[in-house]
């Protein structure tokens, strides 16, 4: 559901908050408009409305019917994250509360895209009267933990595809559940069909001759009613732009089969050969970031994207000689792959779902058959990744943590640069174990955490490589390096269950164990040893690509409990100087294509 967002001055928000009745008299549950303020004066607000006139009246009807599709994506990330989110949502439209205060209210389920917030500690908690997150949000059952699941994979193994399917829900083996999905399989025989032996499955657990206590669910029977609107929708877009781009009519085409089958190959292949015109659009589920249970579950997502061709094309000439630095790889050596990704440099227009918020780059599919088969695209949100206001924050932070004498080594070019080789480096490294297996399940629930450090280290390993190679310039480098540096600041000691920031607080850790980073405590300031980042950097690569190549979790839980330490002397002393000079600690993005 589309929420328009309404900004509250300061003055009126000063009155509300000193007159303070309403909020003392509210509904049970909603936070009060002091709570929802003091998140909001920390967000800074990003409008993107790129340039659209270059597209063709094809293009314009294509992308009407993506935004509407987004629209239905949103909901059903919404849906797949809380079980309470889109009720809540309604309720909190129609609930008894100063319009003033709705809005405020309204503004934050726009910016965490649902009723629980991060606070400005780092607690994940409700701002609405819901139950509170649970690890496997709403694609498990409610309840539902490790303890009770693991037996019955174990157990059973040939359930554990379904169970922990990338595009599954868990379901408990209640009648009135299986009634209720046999019921949706016969009012949409598309689904039936595309599902063979679904039926007989849930028929089987519903007489009792498979008496195991979960079941499978294809996303498509789940949310059936929403992801046949997304079929049609896309189908529609498909015919839109037949004539003026053929290769985005058929990926669109095919990604609404994908939608229905829960099998995305054939729109992947079409997705990452194809090369397309003016538009381009990510469609479907693919990060599993917000399974925090076993961290395998991918959740709804839709960027529609204006392609900016001049950039394209540089970008693309830039990315030659990827095998030799795949084999310069701890690790890397013996590993053929695909060297023409292909690449592009676009503006947002509008985000929805899981890829909604500041996100600066992409490179999908993550299967990795899809990707030994047909390699991976890259998409670059040059809109984001350039926009002044958050390269102004990111420039005050760095040079809040740095001594004065390196503040000024970070430059617009560098986190440019970063993020292009972050992206690379998911399709550079280890990409199975070493006996075959698929990288995220067998380091379960940790396999996020390491694939995101490996780009980031893969990164860093390739800025030095490039620079011997005389494509990137000292300069650059170092530009790069402090984007490095940049990445792992922390303002808050990271939850387990959070990838990036847990990941960020490990490469910080080891650097600092390494010589790369110092603290002076008289300063409270970090000192970055340029010198010694290329072999730092690679040490921890190497120790990263091991663990992936092993797939062991155990090893991969230990080696994070190593790395995440956090002291007062340093860690939150450096925090508090970093929350202190933050004028903004979210961003709240907005598009003119949605107004």
């Amino acid at each position: 559901m589309k929420t328009k967002l309404v900004c509250l001055t300061a003055a009126l928000s000063a009155t509300l908050i000193s007159n303070n009745a309403f909020s003392q008299d509210r509904p049970e549950g909603y936070w009060s408009l002091e709570q929802a303020t003091e998140i909001l004066d920390k967000t800074r607000r990003v409008k993107l409305a790129p340039d659209l006139s270059a597209l063709s009246e094809g293009e314009k009807a294509a992308a009407a019917k993506l935004i509407r599709l987004g629209e239905i994506m949103h909901r059903l990330y919404q849906d797949s994250m809380h079980p309470e989110a889109l009720d809540s949502l309604q309720a909190l439209q129609e609930a008894d509360l100063e319009p003033a205060h709705r809005e405020a209210l309204l503004e934050l389920n726009y910016l965490f895209k649902g009723p629980i917030a991060s606070t400005l500690d780092n607690q994940r908690v409700p701002f609405l009267p819901v139950a509170a997150e649970e690890p496997g949000k709403n694609v498990y059952p409610a309840g539902m933990n490790r303890e009770q699941l693991d037996p019955l994979l174990q157990s059973r193994p040939d359930l554990a595809v379904g169970l922990l399917g990338v595009r599954t829900v868990v379901r408990a083996s209640r009648t009135e559940n299986l009634q209720t999905d046999l019921a949706t399989l016969d009012r949409y025989p598309l689904l039936d069909g595309l599902h063979p032996g679904l039926r007989g499955k849930l028929q089987n657990v519903l007489s009792g001759v498979d008496s195991e206590a979960w079941y499978a669910l294809p996303y498509s029977v789940r949310w059936a009613p929403g992801i046949l609107e997304a079929y049609d929708l896309l189908n529609g877009a498909a015919a839109d732009v037949r004539d003026d781009d053929p290769d985005l009519a058929d990926f669109l085409a095919l990604r609404a089969r994908d939608m229905v089958s829960d099998d995305y190959e054939a729109g992947d292949a079409a997705w990452v050969r194809g090369r397309f015109g003016n538009l381009n659009a990510q469609i479907g589920s693919y990060e599993v970031y917000g399974d925090a249970l076993y961290g395998v579950k991918s959740l709804f997502s839709l960027s529609l994207l204006a392609r900016d061709d001049e950039k394209s094309r540089e970008l693309t000439a830039a990315l030659q000689g990827l095998q030799a630095i795949q084999d310069s790889l701890p690790l890397g050596a013996g590993r053929k792959i695909q060297q023409d990704i292909p690449v592009g440099v676009y503006n947002v227009v509008a985000d929805f779902g899981q890829s909604r918020g500041a996100n600066t780059a992409t490179i999908l599919p993550n299967d990795a058959d899809h990707s030994r088969k047909y390699g991976r695209t890259i998409l670059l949100r040059y809109n984001i990744m350039t926009h002044p206001d958050l390269f102004s924050d990111a420039r005050k932070a760095f040079a809040t943590a740095v001594i004065p004498a390196q503040a000024n080594d970070l430059t617009l070019e560098g986190p440019f640069a970063r993020t292009l080789w972050h992206e690379v480096g998911h399709y550079l490294g280890v990409d199975r174990t070493a006996n075959g297996a698929d990288l995220n399940e067998s380091l379960s629930p940790w396999g996020s955490h390491y694939e995101e450090m490996k780009a980031d280290l893969v990164s860093l390993f390739t800025a030095a490589h490039l620079n011997r190679e005389g494509l990137m310039s000292d300069e650059l480098l170092r530009s790069v390096y402090a984007g490095g540096i940049l990445r792992v600041l922390q303002t808050n000691r990271p939850r387990s269950e959070q990838p990036y920031q847990t990941m960020q607080l490990m490469q910080m850790n080891f650097f600092l164990e390494q010589g790369l980073l110092s603290f002076d405590e008289s300063t409270g300031r970090l000192t970055i040893h340029y010198d010694l980042y290329e072999a730092v950097a690679g040490r921890l690569l190497g120790e990263v690509l091991a663990i992936q190549a092993a797939g062991d979790t155990d090893r991969a839980a230990a080696y994070i409990e190593q790395y995440t330490g956090w002291t007062v002397e340093l860690h939150e002393r450096l925090a508090e100087r970093l929350r202190e000079s933050a004028e903004y600690r979210y961003r709240m993005v907005e598009y003119q294509a949605l107004q």
